[in-house]
């Protein structure tokens, strides 16, 4: 399995005016028209993201900002990230 791996800006999905810089990684699944069809439904998948400073974040929802110029949604709970699943 393809794995996009780098670091980004990790922000909540409510406004907080807080980032936290971290390291990501978030695996490529399933074919690029597959999460295109209608009526299916998107699928959070595994993936891990490692705060820079070191600390916990906080359970919730989040957008990730790539320094590739990419956003994913991610959410944590229980401090197990999942991501919704993104076609290669």
């Amino acid at each position: 399995m393809k794995r996009l791996k780098g670091r980004g800006r990790l922000v909540p999905t409510r406004m907080t005016g807080i980032a936290y810089q971290v390291r990501y990684g978030i695996p490529v699944v399933g074919d690029p028209f597959q999460s295109a069809k209608p009526g299916r439904p998107m699928e959070w998948t595994n993936c891990s993201v490692h705060c820079s400073n070191a600390g916990r974040l906080p359970d919730g929802t989040y957008f990730l900002y790539t320094d590739e110029g990419i956003v994913h949604q991610l959410k944590s709970i229980d401090g197990k990230w999942r991501c919704l699943a993104m076609a290669a």
